[in-house]
C-alpha cells in the first residue's frame, strides 16, 4: 500500500505538477505586484496634476503589459514554445490592426485628445451637427450629452473636424 500519494504518480507527472506550482506562484506574483504599483501610479500622478481618466487609463495599460509578462514567464516554464507564439500574435496584430484601421485610428486620435486636452469633460461643444456637453472621453469615442440623449461621437471625428468649445 504506497503512504505517499507523489508514489502513485510517475516522475514525469510529479514534474509537471511542480511546474504548474511555479507558473502559478509566477501569475500569482504578477497580480501581486500589479495591486502594490497601482496605487503608486495612482499617487505619481496626483503629485504630477494628471486627471483622473488618464491616470486610469496609464494604471490599465501597465497593468495589461505586467499581465502579459507574467502569462509569457509562466508558459515559458511550462516547457510552451513562447517565441512562436510572439510572432504568431505578431502576425495575427498586423492582419487585425489593417482590418481594423479605424478603430487604431480612434483610438490613436483618442490618446491625442486626451494629451492635448483642447475638449474636457464637462466642456460644451458643438460639432457637425451635434452639440451637447462632455461626459465622457474614452479611447474610442467621446460621449456627449444633449437633454436626456446620449451621443457618441468617434474620436477620429472630434480630432479631424471643427469643432466649437464654449467652456464653462
Amino acid at each position: 500500500m504506497p503512504t505517499n500519494i507523489f508514489d502513485l504518480l510517475p516522475v514525469i507527472s510529479t514534474v509537471m505538477i511542480a511546474k504548474f506550482v511555479v507558473a502559478a506562484i509566477i501569475i500569482t506574483g504578477t497580480r501581486m505586484l500589479i495591486a502594490r504599483v497601482t496605487p503608486l501610479i495612482h499617487e505619481l500622478c496626483k503629485k504630477n496634476n494628471l486627471d483622473q481618466h488618464n491616470c486610469h487609463i496609464l494604471s490599465k495599460i501597465f497593468s495589461y503589459t505586467l499581465t502579459i509578462f507574467g502569462v509569457t514567464i509562466a508558459l515559458q516554464n511550462l516547457g510552451v514554445e513562447v517565441s512562436m507564439l510572439i510572432a504568431a500574435f505578431g502576425i495575427t496584430g498586423i492582419v487585425l490592426s489593417y482590418g481594423m484601421k479605424d478603430i487604431v485610428a480612434n483610438f490613436i486620435a483618442g490618446i491625442l485628445i486626451m494629451g492635448y486636452k483642447h475638449i474636457k469633460i464637462d466642456d460644451m461643444i458643438k460639432i457637425k451637427d451635434w452639440e451637447g456637453q462632455v461626459v465622457d472621453i474614452n479611447l474610442r469615442y467621446t460621449t456627449l450629452r444633449h437633454n436626456d440623449m446620449q451621443i457618441f461621437i468617434p474620436n477620429l471625428i472630434l480630432y479631424t473636424q471643427t469643432v466649437g468649445i464654449i467652456r464653462k
